[in-house]
């Protein structure tokens, strides 16, 4: 996208202080930098639009597209955001780490396009997985994915759905899942933190198709977790702290 919209520039310069004075205009109205997204790619669809009247062309049409792609973006951005501060608002959230084990040597054996293909398979079977358990994915992280959950005990649900889909759909990959509580930042569309970090260093201590799950979630979520049993408690060194973490399987 971001090409596209050069390339158009390019091709008509009496475009760029258009933009740019618009862009101007409409970032000094509001602050924020979600609202700058949004206001900004609303400010671009009429001068693109203008463009396109005066010299039609495919990339003009394109860049216009581009815009409209751009102001959807934005918004499920802002949709997103707003779904994070909800799941924040009892305190502590249940931070799920999930990640493609080996996924270099999966690349490198199947190609870039299978990759990618199977990596949007995994998109969709996670978010069905954890709607039921009011899961968010906040962000994908190359081959991994950053989840947040209103509690705990949802995050372990949500955890445990997606190793059980994963076992119907038999994709051509494990994936590894880490389970922490804490109360971090919501930045945004983002989530921030020391409870972000160790959740994510916690991958470090789990097997291809395992969940591990800290001993501070464990103990948040067992008494609403009947059916889900906590076992082969271990002791385990969380990089860049002192002091070793308490986790377990389900």
């Amino acid at each position: 996208m971001r090409e596209a919209v050069i390339a158009a520039l390019r091709r008509d310069p009496e475009l760029l202080p258009k933009v740019a004075e618009t862009l101007r205009v409409r970032i000094d109205e509001r602050d924020g930098p979600m609202s700058t997204v949004v206001q900004s790619a609303g400010a671009l669809e009429p001068i693109i639009r203008q463009a396109v009247k005066k010299r039609p062309s495919k990339l003009g049409t394109f860049g216009l597209r581009t815009s409209h792609l751009i102001a959807q973006l934005a918004a499920d951005d802002r949709r997103s955001s707003t779904r994070l501060q909800k799941i924040a608002e009892g305190g502590t959230v249940g931070i799920v780490f999930v990640d493609v084990a080996d996924f270099t040597s999966f690349t490198a054996e199947n190609g870039d396009k299978a990759a990618l293909k199977m990596l949007s398979k995994l998109s969709v079977l996670i978010n069905s997985a954890i709607k039921p358990c009011k899961g968010e994915v906040v962000k994908h992280l190359g081959d991994g994915y950053l989840l947040a959950f209103p509690s705990a005990s949802q995050a372990v649900r949500g955890s445990a759905s997606i190793r059980n889909a994963m076992k119907k759909k038999q994709l051509a990959v494990s994936i590894r899942i880490a389970v922490h509580a804490g109360e971090p930042l919501v930045e945004q569309d983002d989530l921030l933190g020391h409870d972000v970090n160790l959740t994510a260093r916690l991958l470090d201590h789990c097997d291809p198709g395992a969940i591990i799950v800290s001993e501070a979630a464990k103990d948040l979520a067992k008494k609403r977790l009947k059916k889900i049993r906590f076992r082969d408690r271990r002791v385990v060194k969380i990089r860049g702290l002192s002091t070793p973490l308490a986790a377990y399987s389900i």
